[in-house]
Order: structure tokens, then C-alpha cells, then sequence
């Protein structure tokens, strides 16, 4: 049952930091502009002084599966990102990411795929690309888990588009800005599960 909320998401998500919560909506018209940052430098930890050997990150393995379509999963094909039923094991391989932080902020998230390209947003389609080391990538690449209205889901937010999710819209994956809708609610929030390969 959709909820009733009536306020773009907010917090964070159990993150140490998070970017602005999503702005209202723009005067219609307005074209979006993309926020660029330069990408900070992580500080050095002084627990790593000395010390010859570094734990090892542990790698997660996940795959996103649609609220409201919960057999559907996100899946590339052809470097584009569909909203998918499960398939045989090529399926669930192009359907399993890793997560790794996120490569313009460390508190947000970036997925990766199994032949090493990144999820980004271009022409706010969500595509499979290289990354080719720009800052306009790495924040492409770039989305902020949102709580959701929906119990173990979250919406993603652009870190480049502030206040743009996204959301499946004819089973394509998509950047949208932010909706005052149910239809939009249910669209944009996912569970980030266990990886299908």
C-alpha cells in the first residue's frame, strides 16, 4: 500500500555525513544544472602509520530489486540499465553489483559491475561505462542512500543533481527529479539485497 508522505526524503541513512536533503520543486520550465565539486582528498588515518600490512575491504555484493515490481531487479543490457525479471545465470550475473563508496563522496554509494564498469547517469539514463577519471564521471557515478516510505528500501539521490532519484519508469532506470506522488514513491524506492550471482 503506497504511503502518504508529503516531504522529499530525508537523513542519513546511518552515514557519518550527507548531503542536503532534496530541494523543492523548480519553476516549471527550468532546465537542471549539474552541481560539480571538486572530489576531496580522504585524510590519512594515524592508525595506518607503521603498519607494513592493511586489512583487506571486505567486498559487498548486491543486487536491486524494485519496490513495486519485487521480481523485477535492476539488470544490464547493451551498457543500459532495465528493471528486469530474473533470469539464468548470465541474467543474475549482470544483475549482481558491487557496492564501493562512493567515488565523489565516501558516504554515498557507486556500483560496479562484474567486467569492472561503473553505473552512472548520462542523459539521465542509468548506463554501464568505463570510468574515464573526469570529476563529471565520478560524480555520475555517485548516489546517496534516502530513507524510503517503504520498509527496508531507500531511494538513491544524484550527488550532482541534488533533489533528482532514481526511478524505473518503463522499466528503464532512469534520473528523475523528485515527485510529490505515491506512483513516484513506489518508482524510486529499492531494496538493495543480496547478490543474485
Amino acid at each position: 500500500q503506497p504511503p502518504a508522505a508529503t516531504m522529499p526524503p530525508t537523513g542519513d541513512s546511518g552515514l557519518s555525513s550527507v548531503s542536503p536533503t532534496p530541494r523543492g520543486p523548480q519553476q516549471q520550465g527550468s532546465e537542471p544544472t549539474a552541481t560539480v565539486t571538486a572530489t576531496p582528498k580522504p585524510p590519512k588515518s594515524p592508525a595506518s602509520k607503521g603498519s607494513s600490512s592493511k586489512p583487506q575491504p571486505s567486498v559487498t555484493y548486491r543486487s536491486v530489486r524494485s519496490v513495486n515490481y519485487p521480481a523485477r531487479y535492476w539488470h544490464v543490457d547493451n551498457g543500459y540499465v532495465g528493471l528486469d525479471s530474473v533470469g539464468g545465470s548470465e541474467f543474475r550475473e549482470d544483475a549482481t553489483f558491487t557496492l564501493v563508496k562512493g567515488l565523489a563522496n565516501s558516504s554515498c554509494y557507486s556500483f560496479t559491475t562484474h567486467d569492472g564498469k561503473y553505473l552512472r547517469h548520462r542523459d539521465f539514463v542509468l548506463r554501464a561505462d568505463r570510468n574515464d577519471g573526469s570529476s563529471l564521471f565520478k560524480q555520475d557515478a555517485t548516489f546517496c542512500p534516502r530513507d524510503s516510505s517503504y520498509s527496508g528500501a531507500k531511494m538513491l539521490e544524484s550527488v550532482n543533481y541534488p533533489g533528482y532519484f532514481l526511478r524505473h519508469q518503463n522499466f528503464v532506470v532512469r534520473l528523475e527529479r523528485f515527485e510529490y506522488s505515491s506512483q513516484y514513491l513506489s518508482d524510486s524506492s529499492f531494496q538493495l539485497v543480496g547478490g543474485l550471482a
